[in-house]
C-alpha cells in the first residue's frame, strides 16, 4: 500500500510540474527531431531514388563509340558476367526553324533497360507515332498534334503523330537535358521513336544492367566499389575492340569505295580506247583532206563531228578525273581516320543524376555537425533542468528518507519522471524527424526532379545514439545528484541549503559608475556573479542557440556566394568556345568580329587532365594554356588569400582544393596524365584561389618546354557585353553551323546551374533556423522558470517588503537580459566557428565553400533571441504577480 500510494505520487509529481516537463520534453523532442531527422534524410532521399531508378530498370552503364556499334559489339558485351544488355539508336536534331535541339531515342517494347513513365497519352504503336518528354509541353506541343523530324539520311520517314508524353529514368531531372554538338549546343527535350524508322545497321548505344549491384543503394559506396570493378571487366573485355573498329570502318569504307573505282577505271579504259578510235579516224580524215584537190563540205562536216566527239571525250575526263581524285582523297582520309573512341557512361554521368548525389551528400556532411552541436545543447539544458529539479526535493527527500524508504523506493520516483520524459520526447522526435525532415526536404526541390516521392525508413543508429544520449542527460543527471543527496543525513536533508554568501563584484571598485546605479541595479548585478553556475548555464544555453541560428543563415549566405566569388572576381569570360581537330579558325574568328556584343577574344588550348597518386583517388582537373599570357590577366584573374599575381611563364599554377588532396605547395613537381595516359612533369609555381572546379595553369612557352610538343589551340575564350538567352542561342548555333566548333558553353548558363543546385539548400538551412529558434525560445523559458523556482522566497521577500509587481519581474528580468545579451554576444562568435566548420565538411572534391555570413544572420539570431527573451518575461510577469508569499516564506517551516 505504502509503495502503491508512492508511485501514485511519482506520477502527479510530472502533473504538478508539468511546466517543467513539457519543457524537458519538447527540448528532447527537439534534439532527436533535428538529430534523428537530418541523419535519415541523406539516407532516405538516396534510397527513394534507388528505388526508383531499379523500378524504371534504369542502365547501370551506356557503352558508346564514335565509330558505333556493331553486333561484334553486341556479342562482346554479352560475355560481361552477370551482365544483361540491349542496344539501341540515338541522335541529336536540330530543328533550325524553332532553335530547339531534339535527343531521339528508338523504342523498343520488347526491351526491359530505361522503362518509360507514361504522363498523358500512351505509347508508339505504330512506325508513324511518337512520344515526347514531358517537358515538350512547356514548348507547346499536344497530343494527337503531327511532329516534322527533318533527319532523311537517318530516319526513313518525316511526319510523326504525338501519342504520348514520358519522363525517363535517364532524366531524373526536371529541366537539364544535357549538351549537343548540333544546333545551339544544348538539347531542350526529348523523343522516343519505334526503332524500326532507323536506317543505319550500326547502333549509337549498349545498355548494361549488372546483376551484383542489383539491392545496392545507386548513392552508395557499395555500389561505386562493384560498378568500378565491373567497369574494369568492360574495360578488358572491349581492351582490342577500338582497333578491330578502326580496321571494319576502313574495311567497309574501302569495300564501298572499290566498285566506284574499279567502275572509273572502267570508264577511264574505255575513254582512253574511244581516244584511240577519235585520233585514229582524225589521221584518216587528214589523209583524205591532204588528196582532195579543193574544199569539200563534207569534209568540213565530218571535222566538225570529231571535234564534238573529243569535246565529249574530253568532258568526260574531266569528270572521271575529278571522281578519282575525290575517291582518292577518301582513301586518304580512310588511312588518316582516328581509331574510334568507346566510353562508358555510368548513371552519375546522365544529366542532373550526380546533382541529386551531392545534395544528399551536402545534407549527410552538414548532418554531421550541426544536428550533434544542436543536440549537444539540448542534451546540456536537459542535464541542468533534471539536476534542478532533483535538487529543489531536498526535503521532500530528507522526509522520505526519515520515514524509512530505501534510497531504490526514493530514487524511483526520479527515474520514472526523467525515463517518462526522455521516452516520450525520443520516441516523437525520432518519429516526426523521420517522417516530417526527409519528405519535407523532397518537397522543397521536388520541383526539380522526377521521383515521385520519398519512402521514409528508420535508421537506428542516430535513434540509438539520441536515446543514450538523453538518457543520460535526463535519467543520468537526476541519478548523479540523487547519490549525491541520499547520503547526507535525513536532518540535513530537512533543512534548506545554506544561501550562497554575497561578495563584491568587480563593479563596485569603479566607483564613478557603481555610485550612479540604482539599488536594484546593483542588486541585479551581485545576484549575475552570486550564482555563477546558474549565469554560466545560461549563457552557454542561449549562446549555443544563437550560434545555431546564426549558422543557419551563415550556411545559406556562404553556399549562395560560391558563384559570386567564382564568376568575376575569378573568372572574368563569358563564353568557351571549343573547336574541332584541324578548324578553320580564321571562319571562327569572322564570327566572332561580325557579332557586334563580342569584345574580344583569346585563343587557349584545354586539355583534361589527371592526377594520381597513392592512397588518393584519381582527380580530373582542367589545363589550360592561353596563347598569350598578358591577356590572359583579362581572362581569368589568379589570386592567393585575395591577392592577385600573373601567370608565370616557369612554372604551373594549381587550384587550391588540388593543392590540399594531393598535399602541393610552392616549389613541388608534379605528374600528370593526358587524355591518352602519357605522363609529364611539371613544377608548381604558385596556388590560386578557386572556388568551382579544379585548374591547371601554363604559360604557352612553359607548356612547350614540359611537353616538348607544340602549342595549338582548341579553343576561344570569349568577353562579351551582356548576351539575352536568345542571342546566346544564336551565337552558339551559328558557331555550331560553321562547322568548325564542337561547343560553346556560356557562363550564365553555370552561374544558373549553380544558383539552382544551392537552392535545393536553402529548405534546409531555414529548417535549422525555425528549429534552433525553438529550442532557443524553450530554453529560455526552461532557465527562467527554474531561475524563479529557485528564488520563490527571495521574490516573495521583496514582494512583501512592498516592491510593485513591475520592479519584482525587473529584478528577475535585468539579470535574464544581461544572460542574453551575453549569449548573443558569444553565439555571434561562435557561430562563426561552426559555420567554418560545416562548410569544411560539406566541401567537395569540385567545390569549396567560401566564408560569407552576412549581417541579416547576426541581425535574425540576435533580433529572435531577444524577442524571445521579452516573450518569456512576459509570461513570467504573469507568474510573478500570482505567487503565494505566505506560503513560500513558511515553505522551510
Amino acid at each position: 500500500m505504502k509503495n502503491k500510494t508512492y508511485l501514485k505520487a511519482s506520477f502527479r509529481e510530472i502533473i504538478y510540474s508539468k511546466g517543467r516537463f513539457i519543457s524537458i520534453v519538447l527540448i528532447i523532442l527537439l534534439g532527436t527531431l533535428l538529430y534523428v531527422g537530418i541523419k535519415a534524410t541523406g539516407p532516405i532521399l538516396n534510397q527513394s531514388a534507388s528505388q526508383y531508378v531499379d523500378k524504371q530498370e534504369l542502365s547501370n552503364l551506356q557503352i558508346i563509340s564514335t565509330g558505333g556499334l556493331t553486333e561484334e559489339d553486341e556479342k562482346l558485351a554479352e560475355e560481361i558476367p552477370g551482365a544483361k544488355v540491349e542496344s539501341g539508336h540515338q541522335l541529336f536534331y536540330a530543328d533550325r526553324a524553332k532553335n530547339q535541339v531534339v535527343k531521339l531515342y528508338s523504342y523498343d517494347k520488347a526491351n526491359q533497360q530505361n522503362q518509360l513513365i507514361l504522363k498523358e497519352g500512351r505509347l508508339p504503336k505504330k512506325e508513324n507515332e511518337l512520344v515526347l518528354d514531358v517537358k515538350a509541353k512547356e514548348e507547346g506541343y499536344r497530343l494527337n498534334q503531327s511532329y516534322q523530324i527533318n533527319q532523311s539520311d537517318q530516319l526513313k520517314r518525316k511526319k510523326f503523330k504525338i501519342v504520348g508524353f514520358v519522363q525517363s529514368p535517364i532524366y531524373i531531372s526536371t529541366e537539364e537535358r544535357g549538351l549537343s554538338n548540333v544546333g545551339n549546343g544544348s538539347v531542350d527535350f526529348f523523343a522516343y521513336l519505334p526503332e524500326s524508322n532507323f536506317t543505319n545497321e550500326v547502333k549509337s548505344v549498349i545498355y548494361v544492367r549488372f546483376e551484383n549491384v542489383h539491392g545496392k543503394g545507386t548513392y552508395g559506396k557499395a555500389y561505386e566499389k562493384m560498378m568500378d570493378k565491373n567497369i574494369e571487366k568492360v574495360e578488358k573485355i572491349f581492351a582490342d575492340r577500338p582497333k578491330e573498329r578502326a580496321t571494319e570502318i576502313k574495311e567497309e569504307a574501302d569495300k564501298e569505295l572499290l566498285p566506284k573505282k574499279a567502275e572509273v577505271a572502267d570508264n577511264l579504259a574505255k575513254l582512253d580506247a574511244g581516244q584511240k578510235e577519235l585520233d585514229q579516224a582524225k589521221r584518216q580524215l587528214e589523209q583524205q583532206a591532204a588528196m582532195m584537190p579543193t574544199e569539200n563540205p563534207q569534209f568540213t562536216q565530218a571535222q566538225a563531228g570529231l571535234a564534238q566527239q573529243q569535246q565529249a571525250l574530253d568532258s568526260n575526263r574531266a569528270t572521271l578525273v575529278s571522281a578519282q581524285q575525290k575517291i582518292s582523297d577518301s582513301e586518304n582520309e580512310i588511312n588518316e581516320l582516328k581509331t574510334p573512341s568507346y566510353s562508358y557512361d555510368q548513371r552519375a554521368d546522365n544529366p542532373g543524376f550526380q546533382e541529386y548525389g551531392d545534395l544528399s551528400d551536402r545534407i549527410a556532411a552538414i548532418a554531421n555537425v550541426f544536428p550533434v552541436f544542436f543536440f549537444f545543447i539540448a542534451a546540456l539544458i536537459t542535464f541542468t533542468t533534471m539536476t534542478r529539479m532533483v535538487e529543489e526535493n531536498r526535503r521532500e527527500i530528507g522526509t522520505l528518507k526519515a520515514l524509512g524508504y530505501s534510497r531504490f523506493e526514493i530514487a524511483i520516483k526520479y527515474i520514472i519522471y526523467a525515463l517518462s520524459a526522455a521516452a516520450i520526447g525520443i520516441v516523437l522526435g525520432s518519429v516526426i524527424g523521420t517522417h516530417t525532415l526527409p519528405r519535407l526536404v523532397f518537397e522543397l526541390s521536388s520541383d526539380r526532379y522526377n521521383f515521385p516521392g520519398v519512402t521514409a525508413f528508420y535508421l537506428s543508429r542516430p535513434i540509438i545514439q539520441a536515446t543514450v544520449a538523453f538518457l543520460f542527460a535526463s535519467l543520468g543527471a537526476a541519478l548523479l545528484v540523487l547519490l549525491k543527496e541520499l547520503h547526507e543525513k535525513p536532518a540535513e536533508l530537512l533543512q534548506p541549503k545554506a544561501p550562497k554568501p554575497g561578495k563584491r563584484i568587480f563593479l563596485e571598485r569603479i566607483k564613478p559608475i557603481w555610485s550612479r546605479m540604482s539599488f536594484n541595479s546593483k542588486v541585479s548585478y551581485r545576484n549575475l556573479f552570486r550564482y555563477k553556475s546558474r549565469m554560466i548555464m545560461a549563457v552557454i544555453g542561449i549562446a549555443g542557440c544563437a550560434a545555431l541560428m546564426v549558422a543557419g543563415v551563415g550556411l545559406k549566405d556562404s553556399l549562395s556566394s560560391v558563384g559570386d566569388k567564382q564568376f568575376g572576381p575569378i573568372i572574368d569570360y563569358d563564353a568557351i568556345v571549343t573547336l574541332k581537330d584541324q578548324p578553320d579558325k580564321a571562319a571562327v574568328e569572322t564570327i566572332f568580329s561580325d557579332n557586334k556584343k563580342i569584345t574580344s577574344d583569346l585563343a587557349t588550348m584545354n586539355q583534361t587532365v589527371e592526377l594520381k597518386q597513392k592512397g588518393q583517388a584519381n582527380q580530373k582537373l582542367t589545363m589550360m594554356v592561353p596563347d598569350d599570357r598578358q591577356k590572359f590577366e583579362e581572362y581569368l584573374h589568379l589570386k592567393k588569400q585575395g591577392k592577385a599575381f600573373s601567370l608565370p611563364n616557369n612554372g604551373a599554377v594549381i587550384t587550391q582544393k588540388m593543392a590540399e588532396l594531393f598535399d602541393l605547395a610552392k616549389g613541388d613537381s608534379l605528374t600528370v596524365y593526358d587524355e591518352d595516359q602519357q605522363t609529364f612533369k611539371i613544377k608548381i609555381a604558385n596556388i590560386t584561389d578557386n572556388y568551382l572546379g579544379n585548374f591547371l595553369y601554363l604559360s604557352k612557352d612553359y607548356y612547350q618546354k614540359a611537353r616538348g610538343k607544340d602549342f595549338v589551340a582548341n579553343s576561344y575564350l570569349l568577353k562579351s557585353k551582356r548576351l539575352t538567352n536568345v542571342e546566346e542561342k544564336e551565337l552558339s548555333q551559328k558557331l555550331l553551323g560553321s562547322d568548325q566548333v564542337t561547343n560553346t558553353s556560356f557562363m550564365s548558363t553555370q552561374i544558373e546551374t549553380q544558383e539552382h543546385s544551392m537552392d535545393n539548400l536553402d529548405g534546409i538551412v531555414w529548417i535549422f533556423v525555425v528549429l534552433s529558434g525553438l529550442l532557443a525560445f524553450i530554453v529560455l523559458y526552461n532557465l527562467t522558470n527554474i531561475n524563479v523556482s529557485e528564488r520563490l522566497r527571495e521574490l516573495s521577500t521583496i514582494k512583501v517588503l512592498g516592491f510593485y509587481d513591475r520592479e519584482v519581474t525587473s529584478y528577475i528580468f535585468r539579470e535574464n537580459f544581461v544572460f542574453t545579451i551575453l549569449g548573443i554576444l558569444f553565439g555571434y562568435g561562435l557561430g562563426i566557428v561552426l559555420t567554418k566548420f560545416i562548410l569544411v565538411q560539406a566541401s567537395m572534391e569540385t567545390i569549396t565553400f567560401p566564408l560569407v555570413v552576412r549581417s541579416g544572420a547576426y541581425l535574425l539570431s540576435g533580433g529572435l533571441t531577444i524577442l524571445f527573451s521579452v516573450i518569456v518575461m512576459i509570461a513570467t510577469h504573469f507568474r510573478l504577480r500570482h505567487i503565494n508569499m505566505i506560503d513560500a516564506l513558511k515553505s522551510n517551516e
